[in-house]
């Protein structure tokens, strides 16, 4: 067993006898020093000391408290406690050595205790030196050898912070200012970012730490941008607010965040649109568990709602997202009403009876099945939720003469190639059908691209097959995606809200589409891996390539009719497209509902190529609804359908 493994107990029992063979020691060579100047062989008659000496160090260093130091973190504070602690022991043994000589001649020069003082500090010092040396290299055995990028405030506090912990042990800083090149950090030398490949090869070194909390998302950005060549993990400090506030120590050294690897820049979040909708009002979202929901959820919460409704059918999503709006809640002045309610979308009366009985007055509806694979092999279910469901919340919406509806949709929507696209374009114009029925309800829809981190997303799932040794699976080289984080989508969503009218599709600012295999490179590099390939054969993680799924696009649109115009929010747009014929969507909706009551799998599937005829279906598809050809081929005369 390793010494750093004992208990404390035990730790001060072997410091108390490497104190005690130190004390005899060190007045042993006193003696010995003495008898080099006088050679009078009197100092040898006082061996009995040597025990008591021992025992009066152990009884001195337990009182004066130099026992409950933790060796890993003694400093000067604590080698000025020996010091004073041995002279201490020094006059006590000289007492106990003179009292029988008192009024007496000494046979020996008085000089041996001053030495044994001295002796003794030197000797205990350095004990606990050697001890503390012992045990950090102990520690640092399996340290992960690592620079500190950002060699300010921050990194000199995580290079002392990280003295004391066994993750990793830190061979260098890196800094872009050339003034802080010039320094040494306690020993530690600072490096511009050029040396970091000869660390690597010299030092071993495996991981860089950002050490710049306080820099914003383009500035970090282009730092990681930076390291992506050298072959090392990249890793950051915590939020400065979060280490400042106290809620965050500097050594939780954190993966690089979603939001990081996209380069994604922080959302300016206009306060009096985020607000419109929500504060001091009674707020409903439809399902509250989900990714889109609770977050949409948490940011109401920060802006001080009268009521927050939390709809959710799942039982167990809508508790924990409960639990955790009232730890938020729970010390804010103004009090908020959080109400939980376990329903389904469908369910036209249940959303009646909440609207009506919290006074609700704006309504996020973020309820949907959203997996393509998913809604493609459960073809029935998928249009009952997304469309039926929507219909029922719209319905219910318009009878309780809410003030706002907020209708979460999807860039699939657009000429859609799969099923869950053509459900969300469907629910869209039964959206628009009904709200154009009740124009003081202020209607509109959200559209925006794949939010990164949401249950079964790609980023997730290739975390997950990166830490289990790969392979990381792609569908297509060539398949692009428009990413947002959940937090920035359900922000602008918002403020999205406050600009509805009339029935309006939203479209959000997501950025330049991303090449999914680019995103599963870059994954691999932030882990300090490198890809297994024809020319790389020795790497580490090997990415393949499945083949589209059915109905999965090579690319996301924005817009049906290519038509974006800006709105007063510089990340929000308009999609300007021709509306459907009001009276028609309705029938096509409600022949759907009949349809999809006596489960008439073809009449469902044609009643959704008729609402929206740019729908695309997959071979698969066509097997297996052989009527639905037929309305695919038809559909531009819909009301012959009805």
């Amino acid at each position: 067993m390793m010494v750093q493994e004992l208990n404390r107990n035990k730790k001060i029992a072997i410091l108390m006898g490497i104190d005690a063979v130190t004390a005899a020691c060190m007045l042993f060579l006193s003696y010995w020093f003495i008898e080099l100047i006088d050679q009078t062989g009197r100092a040898r008659e006082l061996w009995w000391l040597l025990p008591v000496a021992s025992i009066i160090t152990i009884a001195t260093f337990f009182f004066t408290g130099l026992y409950k130091e933790v060796l890993r973190f003694v400093g000067l504070r604590f080698f000025v406690g020996v010091v004073f602690s041995c002279v201490v022991i020094s006059a006590v043994v000289a007492s106990v050595a003179l009292l029988p000589f008192y009024g007496q001649t000494l046979g020996f020069s008085r000089w041996i205790f001053p030495e044994f003082a001295i002796l003794l500090s030197l000797g205990t010092m350095g004990a606990r030196v050697c001890g503390k040396w012992y045990v950090e290299v102990k520690l640092k055995e399996h340290a992960i050898p690592a620079v500190i990028y950002g060699a300010g405030r921050v990194g000199r506090e995580l290079f002392s912070a990280l003295r004391y912990t066994n993750e990793y042990t830190v061979e260098a800083f890196i800094d872009d200012d050339e003034e802080n090149q010039r320094i040494s950090i306690r020993g530690t030398k600072v490096y511009p970012i050029e040396k970091l490949a000869t660390l690597i090869q010299k030092k071993s070194v495996q991981t860089v730490l950002l050490a710049m909390p306080n820099i914003d998302a383009i500035e970090r950005a282009a730092v990681i941008e930076k390291l992506k060549k050298y072959d090392v993990e990249i890793k950051k400090t915590p939020n400065i607010a979060d280490y400042y506030s106290g809620k965050a120590n500097l050594t939780d050294i954190q993966d690089l965040s979603i939001e990081d690897l996209m380069s994604r820049p922080t959302v300016e979040v206009n306060e009096e649109l985020a607000c419109h909708c929500v504060t001091d009002k009674s707020v409903l979202v439809t399902g509250a568990g989900g990714s889109i929901g609770s977050e949409l959820c948490r940011q109401i919460v920060k802006r001080n709602p009268k009521i927050i409704v939390l709809y959710e059918m799942s039982e167990s999503a809508l508790f924990y997202i409960e639990q955790e709006l009232l730890n938020k809640t729970k010390n804010i002045e103004v009090p908020i009403q959080v109400v939980s309610v376990l329903g389904n979308v469908l369910d036209k009366n249940r959303l009646q009876e909440t609207l009506i009985g919290n006074q609700v007055t704006t309504v996020f509806h973020a309820a949907a099945y959203k997996h393509v694979p998913m809604l493609e092999a459960n073809p029935i279910e998928g249009i009952r939720n997304n469309v039926i469901g929507t219909k029922r919340v719209s319905e219910a919406c318009a009878w309780a003469e809410i003030e706002s509806l907020v209708v979460i949709s999807t860039d699939k929507a657009v000429r859609p190639t799969n099923l869950m696209g053509a459900t969300k374009r469907f629910a869209e114009l039964v959206v628009q059908s009904i709200a154009k029925q009740y124009p003081k309800m202020k209607t509109c829809m959200v559209r925006f691209g794949n939010v990164l981190g949401s249950s079964g997303s790609v980023v997730p799932t290739f975390h997950k097959q990166i830490k289990e040794g790969g392979p990381v699976r792609v569908t297509h080289k060539d398949v692009t995606r428009y990413f947002m984080t959940i937090p920035e989508a359900s922000q602008l969503v918002m403020q999205a809200g406050a600009m509805a009218k009339d029935t309006e599709v939203f479209v959000l600012d997501m950025g330049e589409p991303k090449r999914i295999y680019d995103l599963a490179k870059e994954m691999i590099e932030q882990y300090g891996l490198t890809e297994k390939n024809s020319e790389n054969p020795d790497g580490d993680i090997e990415i393949l390539f499945d083949g589209l799924r059915p109905g999965e696009k090579m690319y996301e649109e924005l817009s049906i009719d290519d038509c974006l115009e800006s709105t007063i929010h510089q990340k929000i747009s308009q999609s300007i497209e021709k509306q459907q014929d009001v009276d028609v969507v309705a029938a096509v909706a409600n022949k759907l509902e009949e349809a999809l009551q006596s489960r008439d799998a073809d009449e469902v599937m044609s009643l959704v190529c008729c609402a929206v005829p740019e729908y695309e279906p997959s071979k698969d598809f066509y097997s297996q609804y052989p009527n639905m050809m037929i309305a695919a081929k038809e559909n531009s005369a819909k009301k012959e359908v009805l």
